[in-house]
């Protein structure tokens, strides 16, 4: 539950009616006195800009990473929109005309809308190709000419709308007006949340550039709002009503504009983290509080200079940024961090167990280690790091994952040691957010989970060197959160109100029908409510926050973290004697998934066993009955459902295994391939059409393909039985030996 430090300068002598913030945080408020003031970030006036007409808005002009804006653009009651220089010089001036859009130049682009109705509010979508309008009780979303969205409008509130806003982060949009309710909607106008009634009327708001709060503003009130609705504080101040809010581009300090010419500067305070044990408090600008339960510790560190802008904590560092530093501190000694500058305050943060990645608009994204060294600079052609929102983007020792802002249906990853580009996921759906496990194993098994805008969770390893994992496999719908574990592999999930937790998602890869046992609900609907997000997943606890605000903790398994650890060790008796010992189908499937990925049959099998699965009991003994190795690796290739690595395992073997090949084919009734290798190796055709003669039988159809007909009149006459006897002699085995097609094979199918 964040906190507000209030600072309130009475400057103006007119009702205060606008205020915006620079990139460089500096602040201007505009009042009825005709006079524009610039602040700074700590409240201290620094000039004064004098205009002949009353001003309705101002707003600066965007900066970019090389150079900050030095011009800000007015609207004034006489219908004219003027530009002004940092310096208080006016350098055009133009007579403007509603619902339009205007040009840097000042020229006319184009009309959005003609309204019966005074426009109280307006703002631009996340992409720019969209803009929310006011008017009266509607909200409406107008496209530009270039964009080819529908319209939209709605009735959104039982009074006139006063104040709208559009976050360009999470993509909600917050509406506030006369009948003195505020109200989150998502980009399609459906309702997220809608506050009780409040005593006076919403007359502003505006999100934060992080998408995580917003603050509301009405007659002698503010309050700072969580991104799903909640309050998380409510302050009163004697200024009359709010007239305009602005955020500062760090998201940790926002500006008033009060009815009684009052300027409002109130700092974001008693920020929250925790891990594990450990817990830091933001109690002040400058000043955070350190708290470690089990060493029974409590310590204050006081910075110098610049208020605190981001920090995180977690394995064993914490990690602080101001507006020109960055300090690193060890949980183990507090006493002596270190420090290094930076070039911009960040946007956020993300740690990991070996460094740390910081996300600013001047240096991008940047991994640094722990000793204050810059590691990489990930970026690709179209990177824009002010588009980038946390949950976009993730970090793991060895690997950096982040949506690609022009295309949001991939993903990029990158190398943490040189920043290059190591793969890349494609996805059928803009993806919204992602996470990626934190196990120290390696590339290869490095998993990445993403929620698309259907809020679908799908799970992938993209960087694994098997065929079957390149795909991303669907694991849950109408997800409101997930996040992968601190240290294990192990995946929460919160979606409709119910908590499921994935003791081994990568089971997908090995084992679909595995998914539904390595999964356990963690409560209900009554014990989270909706959109419950998760917010926290260390050791075997998770942390849950409701959409009231309240904090909840549910627990995970305690024994799966020692089972992934026998298993890392090789200990496979102990991991066995573990799901014997604790017995649950969770466990037992674990064991099972991850003893087929490291080819353990006989591991294995005792857990089907244990799971009475017995047509998977019954192949895996047929596979340690094939005489060679890579007969074993094909059947574990089609066990994974993964056909064509299975075929490209015989082809490639030495010698080439074609007759295994061509009855793999078979098998899975793929009679194309099958007729096709016979073909090109030049290699049992007579068993291809032996068995697609039994088949015709079977259906008691007549064949109808020229190329089977072409094949039939080439091997003459034959006999299925004599011909399936002399293909067992050859592999070296019983035909009867082998796995039912009723009792397997029609499952590898699916």
């Amino acid at each position: 539950m964040v906190k507000l430090d209030i600072t309130v300068r009475e400057e103006h002598s007119e009702i205060a009616c606008a205020v915006a913030w620079s990139s460089d945080c500096q602040l201007l408020s505009a009042s009825d006195d005709r006079n524009i003031c610039r602040w700074s970030s700590d409240a201290e006036k620094q000039g004064v800009t004098a205009l002949n007409a009353f001003v309705t808005c101002l707003g600066w002009f965007p900066s970019n990473a090389k150079q900050v804006s030095e011009t800000y653009a007015v609207g004034c009651s006489d219908g004219t929109v003027r530009f002004v220089s940092r310096s208080g010089r006016e350098e055009k001036k133009y007579a403007a005309h509603e619902g339009a859009i205007w040009s840097k130049s000042g020229n006319l682009r184009s009309t959005i809308a003609s309204l019966g109705q005074a426009v109280y509010a307006s703002c631009w979508s996340p992409d720019d190709e969209q803009l929310l309008i006011s008017s009266g009780k509607m909200l409406m979303i107008k496209s530009t000419q270039s964009s080819h969205k529908k319209n939209l409008q709605w009735n959104a509130h039982e009074g006139i709308i006063l104040a709208a806003d559009w976050s360009a982060t999470n993509g909600n949009i917050v509406s506030g007006g006369e009948d003195c309710v505020y109200k989150v909607w998502d980009s399609f106008g459906r309702q997220l949340y809608s506050s009780r009634p409040l005593d006076n009327v919403v007359t502003s708001l505006a999100w934060s550039p992080n998408g995580s709060l917003f603050a509301v503003g009405s007659f002698n009130v503010v309050r700072v709002c969580d991104k799903v609705g909640w309050t998380h504080c409510r302050d009163r101040v004697n200024i009359g009503s709010l007239m305009s809010i602005a955020w500062t581009p760090d998201s940790t300090q926002f500006a008033c504009a009060g009815g009684n010419g009052a300027v409002l500067f109130a700092q974001v305070t008693d920020r929250h983290a925790e891990w594990r044990n450990a817990s830091v408090t933001l109690v002040s600008q400058r000043r955070l509080r350190i708290q470690d339960i089990s060493a029974e510790t409590d310590e204050e560190i006081e910075l110098a200079k610049d208020r605190v802008v981001e920090m995180s904590i977690g394995h064993d560092h914490l990690v602080v940024m101001t507006t020109t530093q960055c300090y690193v501190y060890s949980l183990t000694n507090l006493n002596t961090p270190i420090i290094f500058d930076i070039k911009a305050p960040p946007l956020f943060l993300h740690i990991c167990r070996r460094h740390f990645l910081s996300v600013d608009i001047v240096a991008g994204a940047q991994v640094i280690s722990f000793e204050g060294r810059v590691l990489s600079t990930p970026r690709h052609a179209n990177f824009r790091a002010e588009f980038l929102t946390k949950e976009i983007i993730a970090l793991a020792p060895d690997t950096v994952a982040m949506v690609d802002t022009a295309d949001r249906k991939s993903i990029l990853l990158f190398d943490t040691t040189s920043g290059r580009q190591s793969g890349k996921i494609t996805h059928s759906a803009e993806v919204v957010g992602l996470s990626m496990n934190q196990a120290n194993n390696g590339v290869a098994e490095r998993y990445v989970a993403f929620v698309d805008v259907n809020r679908d969770l799908y799970f992938a390893c993209p960087l694994s060197t098997l065929p079957s994992t390149a795909t991303p496999i669907k694991l849950q719908s109408h997800v409101d959160s997930f996040a992968f574990n601190d240290e294990s592999n192990v995946l929460a999930t919160m979606a409709e109100g119910n908590l499921k937790i994935w003791y081994h998602p990568e089971a997908a890869f090995v084992d679909r029908d595995l998914l539904d046992l390595i999964c356990s609900a963690g409560g209900s609907e009554s014990d989270f409510g909706r959109s419950t997000q998760i917010i926290a997943f260390t050791s075997s606890r998770i942390a849950l926050r409701k959409i009231d605000g309240a904090v909840i903790y549910a627990s995970s398994s305690i024994e799966m973290p020692l089972l992934d650890e026998f298993v890392r060790a090789g200990k496979w008796e102990e991991a066995t004697r573990l799901c014997r010992v604790s017995p649950s189908s969770y466990l037992w499937g674990s064991l099972a998934a991850q003893a087929m990925a490291k080819k353990q049959l006989e591991v294995a099998e005792s857990a089907y066993a244990e799971l009475l699965d017995a047509p998977k009991v019954t192949f895996l003994q047929y596979v340690q009955s094939l005489q060679t190795e890579e007969a074993k690796q094909a059947q574990l290739a089609l066990f994974r459902r993964s056909p064509e690595e299975a075929e490209k395992i015989l082809i490639q073997a030495n010698p080439p295994q074609i007759l295994r090949a061509i009855k793999l084919n078979i098998d899975l009734f793929r009679w194309g391939r099958a007729l096709d290798l016979a073909n090109k190796y030049k290699s049992n055709l007579d068993t291809v059409m032996a068995h697609r003669q039994l088949y015709l039988e079977d259906f008691e159809i007549q064949e109808s393909d020229p190329r089977f007909v072409q094949a039939q009149n080439s091997v003459g006459s034959i006999s299925p039985a004599e011909i399936i006897a002399r293909d067992a002699s050859e592999l070296g085995e019983d035909a009867s030996s082998r796995p039912r097609d009723s009792d397997f094979g029609r499952r590898s199918r699916k």
